[in-house]
């Protein structure tokens, strides 16, 4: 009945929007008729905490840009793409993915994925994963999602975000923002990031419990939010972790646009495997996933890079010739590009040893590439092939050079 009233106090406001005069006419006579239907209605509602739905307001200080409630009789293929297969997904889980109504639907409202015990294809289990990459991307802002968690040993339910320049750049250079991962405590999350020199087990995060809420009875809101050089991560709006730039290992690739992700895992590296005690089937449900801006934060506009000069040398050392290569990279200003990552090319080399890859110091040169010299090779050469910085673009067009060469 919330989710009825809310709905009809949004048209309203449309219609207000449209023609003020005639609604300002018509609201008192049309908030009576609701109320009057609305107290008919009493009987239908429960206190089933998959019934009760999301608060309609919007977060403080926030704008929102985009959102799915979950309204529709199946999941939009204009928000979402349902992935499938099984393989481990790189830790070793045991779920098959599909998009099959038994583990991916909508019902009443809430978005339903289910992980259920069965042989389908070789494996034992299935569930859903389902993500907005090749839909929408986002960059900064509060991301949050309203859900009732699964429980048991090895299930892994899920809320997070990868790099939209994953396929291009591989993980975890593209960046991996865990906004909510559960492990069967119903108690406990995670909010962890992953990327370049900490991932996986080195990941940056932390865990926190939150004894007076068991997660698997009723909703609660998940939410990190995200600024440049900073990310918070919320449960129910109380702020638990943050994570700057200053806090992590290596390269800070959180800046760019990122994907979302829902999924429900069973099994794997991290949370183990099913036993005896473990129930099926498990439900993630989730009534919303919504998506706000922060009218406060300035765009810059996307960082270009490019290289400015080359080099290549060759050296003799005793029978063998040596090569060592070094690369400036600019931005659009000309200014030195400090943490910018440089990939390589040889021609000429023994490949086994040769440096295929160096990150930019603070005057923006990448360096020293070396390899050894093939005895027959009349010429030696070296190539970029990309430059990648998180939250940067690279404009080869505007390289000064893009190979050196040096004859023997």
């Amino acid at each position: 009945m919330r989710r009825l009233w809310l709905r009809s106090m949004s048209a309203l406001q449309q219609l207000h929007q449209r023609t003020p005069t005639l609604v300002k006419l018509l609201s008192p006579l049309l908030l009576i008729v609701f109320i009057v239907t609305l107290g008919g209605c009493q009987s239908l509602a429960t206190s089933d905490a998959t019934s009760q739905p999301a608060s309609n307001t919007v977060a403080s200080g926030w704008e929102l840009v985009w959102s799915d409630e979950f309204d529709g009789p199946e999941l939009s293929s204009d928000n979402w793409l349902a992935e499938s297969g099984a393989g481990g997904w790189g830790n070793n889980e045991l779920q098959f993915y599909t998009d099959r109504p038994e583990n991916l639907r909508i019902e009443d409202g809430v978005l339903v994925i289910e992980a259920r015990e069965e042989d389908y294809r070789g494996s034992r289990y299935t569930s859903a994963r389902i993500k907005t990459q090749y839909r929408h991307t986002f960059q900064f802002g509060r991301i949050e999602a309203r859900m009732k968690l699964p429980t048991g040993k090895g299930i892994w339910p899920a809320f997070w975000m990868l790099g939209e320049d994953m396929p291009t750049v591989g993980w975890p250079r593209a960046g991996e923002i865990d906004i909510m991962e559960n492990i069967g405590d119903p108690h406990t999350i995670h909010g962890t990031v992953h990327g370049p020199g900490y991932s996986g087990g080195s990941g940056v995060g932390r865990a926190y419990t939150a004894r007076d809420k068991a997660l698997d009875q009723d909703f609660h809101t998940y939410a990190v939010e995200w600024a440049p050089g900073e990310i918070r991560w919320y449960l129910d709006d109380v702020l638990f972790n943050t994570i700057t730039e200053a806090d992590v290992p290596g390269a800070w690739v959180y800046d760019h646009p990122f994907f979302i992700i829902l999924n429900l895992a069973v099994g794997g590296n991290w949370p183990g495997y099913p036993d005896a005690t473990t129930q099926f089937p498990q439900q993630l449900l989730v009534d919303y996933v919504r998506v706000y801006r922060d009218p406060g934060l300035e765009m810059r506009p996307q960082q270009t890079l490019h290289a400015a000069d080359v080099r290549l040398s060759l050296t003799q050392q005793d029978d063998a010739t040596f090569a060592e290569a070094w690369v400036m990279v600019v931005d659009q200003d000309g200014n030195p590009a400090a943490g910018a990552v440089v990939s390589s090319g040889w021609l000429g080399v023994v490949r086994s040893g040769a440096t295929q890859e160096a990150t930019t110091d603070a005057d923006g040169v990448a360096g020293p590439f070396t390899a050894r010299a093939v005895s027959s090779a009349r010429e030696v050469s070296f190539c970029i092939s990309t430059i990648y910085k998180s939250g940067a673009a690279y404009d080869k067009n505007q390289n000064s050079s893009t190979c050196a060469f040096q004859s023997r």
